[in-house]
């Protein structure tokens, strides 16, 4: 792809990626911004969930939560077992209508839409256990999500017109160069059963992307990875956040990584809202030690702002200490929130 492609790729609000470090990426990148929609807004807010409350008889999971994604940042959601986070992705994602409160994508009101006319609007997710199809090919799960750009229906293809074989062979080659950007193009004809849970979670990835939304919800998406996996998982969420111009919103239970990749992180604890900023802000807020990182931990209160990361260290260090003890963690684990 050339600089002036790229270029143009970014004032269409799509791939913003620079151009010239790695070819073949380039190449991927090109022929995604030929096949995935545009997106539907490059500034401003992508997301905004207002005053957001919801009860399950007298459990109220949510209590006028307020969340904010700006466009193309990668926002974290933290907390403890039960503190809301599933509960909350499930409200912005149109799974769960909220008892009240407001939730609007791009400036557009989508309160009581249904998930899939959020993703018609631009709205991607995964969930925590992964949807794909074992006894397909990688190649074909990511096919698969890409339904809706191959064009035609079941006569057409039979009578062999050229406008399905077209589309089909264009979302073919889209599904390969999202291959590429996921590090797993050796694996395009390989049966997902067979690879190991860190490819099959990128493949995960990758079906939400293929239909091209410009805010992707992910659900503890390092879930059952080991440190090493996660750390290059996070490495590659950001790098598809930044080529493709996404706005990621996620929940993860790995402290340590949401403090060294998020823009904006949100604490939830018992429904409410805990605190939110910056991740060094987040992890040097008083309230958020006492009820969160300081459940394990004996924190000083004092401690400096940029001590966050080395906090985050430690924090990770005592949750798995505890579960290879087999001791619930309070900071979170891979269930539902």
């Amino acid at each position: 792809m050339s600089a002036t492609t790229a270029e143009a790729g970014h004032s269409a609000g799509h791939i913003v990626s620079e151009a010239g470090v790695d070819a073949e990426r380039d190449q991927a990148l090109a022929v995604l911004e030929a096949f995935l929609p545009p997106h539907r807004g490059d500034s401003g807010d992508a997301l905004v969930g207002s005053n957001l409350s919801i009860a399950f008889g007298g459990v109220k999971a949510l209590q006028n939560v307020n969340i904010t994604a700006p466009s193309k940042t990668f926002v974290g959601l933290l907390g403890p077992n039960g503190a809301g986070k599933s509960t909350c992705f499930d409200v912005l994602n149109g799974l769960k209508t909220p008892d009240s409160g407001t939730i609007t994508m791009f400036g557009k009101d989508v309160t009581t839409m249904r998930p899939w006319d959020r993703a018609k609007l631009g709205m991607g997710r995964t969930f925590q256990a992964n949807r794909l199809n074992h006894d397909l090919s990688v190649g074909e799960n990511l096919l698969s999500a890409a339904h809706l750009a191959i064009k035609g229906n079941p006569i057409t293809t039979l009578l062999g017109f050229g406008g399905p074989r077209k589309s089909e062979q264009r979302a073919t080659e889209a599904a390969y160069a999202m291959c590429v950007l996921l590090g797993i193009k050796d694996h395009w004809h390989d049966r997902v059963s067979d690879l190991d849970f860190g490819r099959q979670r990128r493949i995960e990835i990758g079906r939400s992307l293929m239909c091209g939304p410009a805010i992707v919800l992910l659900d503890e998406p390092a879930a059952g990875l080991d440190a090493d996996d996660a750390h290059a998982l996070f490495a590659l969420l950001r790098q598809l956040q930044r080529d493709l111009g996404l706005t990621i919103i996620l929940v993860e239970h790995y402290v340590k990584a949401v403090l060294e990749n998020a823009d904006l992180v949100y604490v939830l604890n018992q429904g409410q809202l805990l605190a939110s900023g910056s991740p060094a802000e987040v992890a040097a807020d008083p309230v958020v030690r006492a009820e969160y990182l300081g459940s394990v931990l004996d924190l000083d209160e004092t401690a400096d702002v940029i001590e966050a990361p080395t906090l985050a260290d430690e924090a990770d260090e005592v949750i798995a200490e505890a579960e290879a003890e087999g001791v619930p963690a309070k900071q979170g684990s891979t269930e539902n929130a």
